[in-house]
């Protein structure tokens, strides 16, 4: 059921690589929206999930927060080694296409990990699930314009990175259909969704709260709050249900 609910990333993917050959323009505010998303879900459902879970199970909290930071600093090394951060700028056009088939590819390892943070997520709840695919979805229309612009700026041909804004696209779908096939036993399960908090929250603080810091407008500024209330809305309404 989750690689269904994935099937909303697939198309938001792909949105964002069609706003990326069309035009960018509201990016900034896209990404600043989704930074206060992500970083809402993950200390506002994620956490408290998390802080049940260690009581449920009898697994020490401290565990599972180190867990936290280690998913925080696993992405952040996937990106350094995968030469993703140090080009995204997207500024000064002129690398190899191989490097810009690199960053195109790690960025879909990104998206694999989206997946799989849905599938988790659902496995884990289906309010957990729901809140995590909204993020993921809200990320996934950065990352699939993130595509698009790499492989632009890296000069790539267009078909070349429709191919692999294709294949970013359902590299979510492939994440939530992994957890379908395998069992996690609910110990494991607590550790996964710890690390995959750790994951979102880089994303959120590393990958796109920057975006604010560049032209820290009131609109940006704005919209990173109107992200965090969104977190908390929806966290609040589907405890309600």
């Amino acid at each position: 059921m989750s690689a269904v609910w994935a099937l909303l990333a697939f198309v938001m993917t792909l949105a964002g690589g069609g706003f990326a050959f069309r035009y960018r323009s509201s990016l900034q505010a896209i990404m600043a929206f989704s930074a206060g998303l992500l970083i809402g879900v993950v200390f506002l459902d994620l956490m408290p999930e998390l802080f049940d879970l260690s009581h449920s199970h009898a697994l020490p909290i401290r565990w599972l927060t180190l867990t936290v930071v280690g998913g925080f600093v696993g992405i952040f090394l996937l990106e350094k080694l995968t030469i993703i951060h140090s080009e995204k700028s997207h500024d000064t056009p002129g690398h190899h296409h191989n490097v810009g088939l690199a960053g195109a590819i790690g960025l879909s390892f990104h998206s694999f990990l989206d997946g799989l943070a849905i599938g988790v997520g659902f496995q884990a709840g289906n309010e957990v699930g729901i809140v995590v695919l909204l993020a993921v979805v809200a990320h996934d229309f950065a990352d699939g314009l993130n595509t698009v612009t790499f492989m632009l700026a890296t000069r790539n041909s267009r078909w070349r990175t429709l191919s692999l804004l294709i294949v970013d696209a359902l590299a979510p779908v492939a994440g939530a259909l992994l957890t379908n096939v395998l069992h996690i036993d609910p110990r494991i399960l607590a550790f996964q969704l710890a690390f995959f908090a750790g994951f979102l929250l880089y994303l959120g603080a590393s990958d796109l709260l920057p975006h604010v810091h560049e032209r820290p407008r009131p609109a940006l500024i704005f919209s990173t709050l109107a992200g965090l209330a969104t977190a908390g809305g929806i966290v609040a309404v589907l405890e309600q249900l």
